[in-house]
């Protein structure tokens, strides 16, 4: 990312080259920006060079300078590889995490891509904002291929209601969450998007595979639900017949995520089956255990360390 004199200095040249006229607010520098961009685009289209673009690992690499009234652009002497920015996998924790947190929110996929970007913003590097062949940016396709992966292993809901419109959190996705949420609370940047060897046998990671496995029985299994619901929810006197069915079924199911004997797909559809019976206890059980849900506490801790950070 620029630095703080160079990024002034690039604002201020943006500034004096481009004037708008009839618009809200003629001198807001992002409107400008966003403008200059567009009007870049047209003229890339026009001279027909999309097919023929400078790689933007090159551009990466080299260094950017504002001199006269002039951007000055290097190459770099030595060529190195820059890497590709936070992987999507290593985003499946903090999507939880961020679905947790706003579950009561009914935003739509694109509204919660945005949300969750500029949640997670300061982590990423300008190659997280490199656009794809599909003209998408990285960290937007990466962040919807997190929740693919979530929403195959059952850890979001795909119901009718759902489809494409929206990500949800089914019951084993609250659990994990809620998981991560006690453990990360008390760190500097619970948000972080840790940097873990990925284990290729597994296309989830390890933190969210073991998040639930130690929970042995029923008890562990309510108080650990109870945890981010509010106090005397009556959540667990109306529906505790559909609870210790969600019981029985969830024990098999997290030994499903960490069993090395199964390929992806099979993992992926032995989990699948856990989750349809699992969403066969209704909507009604789902959408009290939605309103049920009370984070407060925990997520006023996590807004503290963030000021603190």
């Amino acid at each position: 990312m620029f630095q703080t004199n160079k990024r002034k200095l690039l604002e201020d040249l943006v500034g004096r080259l481009v004037t708008l006229e009839g618009f809200s607010d003629n001198e807001d520098i992002d409107r400008k920006i966003q403008f200059l961009c567009f009007a870049l685009d047209q003229l890339k289209l026009e001279r027909g060079i999309l097919r023929k673009e400078v790689g933007f690992e090159e551009y990466v690499q080299g260094n950017t300078s504002i001199s006269g009234g002039r951007i000055c652009i290097s190459a770099a002497h030595t060529a190195i590889d820059p890497g590709s920015g936070i992987g999507s996998i290593h985003l499946q924790a903090p999507l939880l995490l961020f679905l947790l947190l706003n579950h009561k929110e009914r935003y739509q996929v694109l509204e919660i891509i945005k949300s969750f970007i500029e949640e997670i913003r300061s982590q990423l590097t300008l190659l997280d904002f490199k656009k794809t062949r599909t003209g998408v940016t990285r960290c937007f396709t990466n962040t919807r291929f997190a929740a693919n992966v979530l929403r195959d292993y059952g850890l979001l809901r795909f119901t009718k209601r759902e489809a494409f419109k929206t990500w949800e959190l089914s019951l084993a996705g609250f659990l994990v969450a809620a998981s991560l949420l006690e453990k990360r609370a008390n760190q500097k940047r619970p948000w972080y998007a840790l940097d873990s060897e990925r284990d290729w046998k597994f296309d989830l990671l390890p933190e969210l595979r073991d998040a639930c496995g130690g929970i042995a029985s029923y008890d562990e299994f309510v108080a650990h639900l109870a945890a981010i619901c509010k106090p005397d929810a009556e959540l667990f006197k109306t529906f505790q017949p559909a609870l210790r069915q969600a019981f029985a079924l969830l024990q098999g199911y997290w030994a499903i995520l960490s069993d090395q004997a199964k390929t992806h797909k099979e993992r992926r559809e032995a989990s699948l089956e856990r989750i349809k019976q699992l969403d066969a206890l209704g909507d009604k059980f789902f959408q009290e255990l939605s309103r049920c849900i009370q984070i407060n506490d925990a997520l006023r801790r996590i807004l503290q360390h963030r000021e603190n950070a």
